[in-house]
């Protein structure tokens, strides 16, 4: 008995040294100007140990608490590094500098998905920008005030958080998807400018030809917003509270059983804000507040928004499995998101609402899968299909105007209260994807890609106080585009080519109801009329680019494509977009040019220059406009029967190792109404003609410049400042040309700058921000003189766990 006790503790103290001898290495490895490097491997020399680094620059390897052991840090392109361990030592960063022998060795052998996925865009032949978006993860912004300062974007908003609004790069409208899906099919709470930072690894601009797999049907280009992924465990928590009682949260986590394989992720944001800043009369510009004295409107010089308030909500899980024999990637999964829009104005500041709003929940269930070598060697798969439904309500309960005062207007003439609004929209919508990729040999010099997106919403609207006025009648477009491209290298892989077809399809079919109604509720005349239409296109484009030297080289691009109208384009919105069942799909024959020249100097500096132009012209191009409607202002958007647009932007960045970053972009677009005559005889020319397009900015550019510092307060903490600077040239509301100088509506040239302060310590795990928007309260507008807010402070914690 003595001697198994003996035994026992024996092993145990054994099993439990066992223990004691394992620890665990964890850090980053990074290049020179702090950005992660993927697949770099780590290694304990002399023994098979040994781990690689994911997106993020990430690793964590398993090694013996012994002394003096030597770890080597190699990656394809960079210098080797070797250190010796120190005693108890578990964190360990390095950065590795550029081996300029090495670099045009790069294999793409052993990389990552996301590492191909970034050096097939940066050796395409599109006009792509991409934005690393980990560099804002402190900040309080969301991806639209990221996305504007890039060159040829425009994001026009019509107030605070949440707010309606027009994207467009190069001048033409464009396409945005998240994770490839257009983003459209995650229903009215995701939106561009309420998606959080840190739920995204990478932005992709798109400018010009867009990629077959994408399937899009955008004249300007499109943005595919790529979200983390990890095939790790991790864990990204933030909050941030700011200026007009703004709340925003969210969170981005994954977990992978290392045996199985079963992954499940998930990612969640909420948003808050009352949107109660202030807003100014500026007569010059046309923009005057009023209240009522004695039955009159009186101007006032300032006035507070209200009943402006602005919330939602997006939740999404999948679960799945990974790296699997019959699937890289096979998951499934739910998304539900909401939001609650009071509605404060309409298209202009005349006249504010006081009790109108809009709200909506949707649900969506999604299946993917993903797999290299489907079927036959080298064919690459990757299928996607949801199902959609969306319940939105619009309301409207004020029984009078309101007043910039935030009072109701005194009814001292005797007429009727405003009759309630009660508009229920239920929507219905499947989106079914394929894309398929064969190489017709190992190092992807030929490849053939195909692209098929089909995409169906059905919508019925319910008057809910008036409901013979409109019960249920259905609205329903199905959209179908095909896409078909070849793309091959050339030369030692100095010109890369793409060459490719699409098909675009749309038809569209409704029920409108022309019956009157007399004061007894008694039909007087007319019928519930159907409306059918189907249009098909096909569209071709050519893109290239030619390395002319290492650094350097140049981009060209041509095509005919389609802008396809969208439901809220051709149905309306049942509150602030009125319908227009005529409005045509867009078409846009396009060239695009381009020069980069990005290098190193000195290992320790970074240029970067990119130039492009652009040349455009359109048909049916899509514009909005004002329209009076029972009283009040609204949107509608139509045609434009021929548009010549042409510009050209350039981006200049400079980094200095990882403390110094300055980068500054410029854009100008001009927009001429290229439409000669007004009729078919050509004996009536157009007024408009050979003049700028109104109420769209033409010259716009952004500046930001950054420093930063390691280990000032702590060891393993980083600092961080940052300025930044938007300028927009004025520009005018209505026809340029028509009446005298002194009565032309525009909007002013505005300048805005804002100031970011962060500081990260426990190797960026813990965060904390302070952000000062619109420093010097700038008077800034976008659309139809809607004043965004203004001077604003926020803060931000974020908590990051790996």
């Amino acid at each position: 008995m003595l001697k198994s006790t003996y035994i026992f503790f024996i092993s145990l103290l054994y099993l439990s040294s066992l223990v004691q001898a394992q620890t665990s290495l964890s850090g980053y490895v990074k290049d020179t100007f702090g950005k992660g490097i993927e697949s770099a491997t780590i290694s304990v020399i002399g023994t098979d140990t040994r781990t690689s680094t994911d997106v993020d620059g990430f690793y964590k390897l398993k090694i013996s608490s012994q002394q003096n052991l030597k770890i080597e840090v190699t990656s394809v392109g960079y210098i080797a590094q070797s250190i010796l361990l120190k005693s108890n030592e578990t964190h360990k960063d390095f950065q590795l500098k550029n081996d300029e022998r090495m670099l045009e060795a790069v294999n793409v052998k052993g990389q990552t998905d996301n590492q191909k996925r970034v050096n097939e865009i940066q050796r395409s032949g599109f006009n792509v920008n991409v934005i690393d978006m980990n560099r804002y993860a402190n900040q309080t912004a969301n991806v639209s005030q990221i996305l504007r300062t890039a060159p040829g974007v425009t994001f026009r908003e019509d107030g605070g958080l949440g707010s309606n609004f027009v994207f467009r790069i190069n001048g033409l409208a464009a396409k945005i998807y998240i994770d490839g899906v257009p983003m459209d099919d995650f229903g009215p709470a995701m939106s561009l400018n309420n998606i959080p930072v840190n739920l995204v690894d990478r932005i992709e601009i798109y400018k010009g030809v867009v990629p077959a797999f994408l399937g899009s049907d955008a004249l300007g280009g499109a943005v595919n917003i790529i979200t983390k992924q990890r095939n790790r465990h991790f864990l990204d928590l933030s909050y941030s509270y700011g200026s007009f009682n703004t709340h925003q949260a969210s969170l981005v986590g994954m977990y992978t059983n290392p045996k199985n394989k079963l992954s499940v992720r998930t990612n969640a944001f909420y948003n808050y804000s009352d949107n109660d800043y202030k807003m100014y009369t500026e007569e010059k510009y046309g923009i005057i507040l009023e209240k009522v004295v004695d039955n009159k409107f009186v101007p006032i010089a300032e006035a507070r928004r209200f009943k402006d308030r602005y919330y939602s909500s997006m939740g999404q899980v999948e679960v799945g499995l990974r790296d699997k024999s019959w699937a890289d990637q096979f998951f499934v999964g739910l998304t539900y998101s909401g939001n609650n829009k009071q509605n404060q104005l309409g298209a202009t500041i005349n006249k504010p609402y006081g009790g109108n709003w809009t709200e909506s929940a949707y649900i969506m269930p999604t299946i993917s899968y993903k797999k290299q070598n489907f079927l036959v060697n080298r064919l690459y798969a990757d299928i996607y299909a949801n199902y959609g439904f969306n319940i939105t309500r619009n309301r409207d309960t004020a029984k009078y105007n309101y007043e910039w005062t935030g009072l109701p207007i005194t009814n001292g003439t005797g007429s009727k209260a405003n009759p309630e609004k009660y508009i229920k929209d239920n929507t219905n919508s499947v989106l079914g994807r394929i894309n398929l990729n064969y190489d017709f040999d190992e190092s992807r010099n030929q490849s053939l890609n195909l692209n098929y997106n089909v995409s169906t919403n059905d919508r019925q609207t319910y008057d809910k106080i008036l409901n013979h006025n409109s019960s249920g009648l259905p609205k329903n477009m199905v959209k179908h585009i095909a896409g078909l491209a070849w793309q091959s290298q050339w030369f030692d892989k100095r010109l890369v080519a793409n060459l490719a077809f699409k098909y675009y399809g749309i038809d569209t079919y409704q029920k409108i109801d022309e019956r009157k109604y007399d004061t007894n509720n008694q039909l007087v005349s007319g019928d519930i009329v159907k409306q059918t239409r189907y249009l098909g296109y096909t569209g071709y484009s050519a893109a290239a680019r030619y390395r002319i030297f290492k650094d350097g080289g140049v981009k060209f691009s041509a095509e005919h494509a389609y802008k396809l109208p969208e439901m809220s384009e051709i149905y309306g919105d049942n509150f602030n977009i009125l319908p227009n069942w005529d409005l045509k799909p867009e078409n846009s024959d396009n060239l695009n040019t381009g020069f980069y020249y990005n290098t190193f100097f000195n290992e320790n500096h970074f240029i970067n220059v990119d130039l492009s132009g652009f040349y455009r012209l359109a048909k049916d191009y899509q514009n909005v406009r004002v329209v009076a409607d029972n009283g009040q202002d609204k949107f509608q958007y139509y045609n434009i029967p021929g548009v010549k647009i042409y510009g050209g932007s350039f981006e200049f960045r400079y980094g200095y190792k990882d403390i110094i970053t300055a980068a500054l972009n410029g854009s100008y677009d001009r927009a001429i109404d290229n439409q000669k005559y007004t009729d078919e005889t050509n004996q009536q020319v157009n007024l408009t003609y050979g003049y700028q397009i109104p109420n769209r900015p033409w010259v716009y550019g952004n500046l930001d410049l950054g420093f930063a510092q390691n280990d000032w307060f702590s060891k393993g903490s980083r600092t961080q400042i940052n300025w930044t600077t938007q300028y927009t040239k004025w520009f005018y509301l209505s026809d340029s040309h028509l009446g005298s100088l002194a009565s032309k509506n525009y909007i002013p040239t505005q300048l805005v700058h804002s100031l970011l302060v962060s500081y990260s310590w426990n190797r960026n795990r813990y965060n904390i921000s302070g952000e000062a928007r619109n420093i010097f309260d700038e008077r800034a507008y976008d659309n139809f003189r809607l004043q965004k807010p203004g001077r604003a402070f926020f803060v931000k914690f974020r908590v990051s766990i790996l």
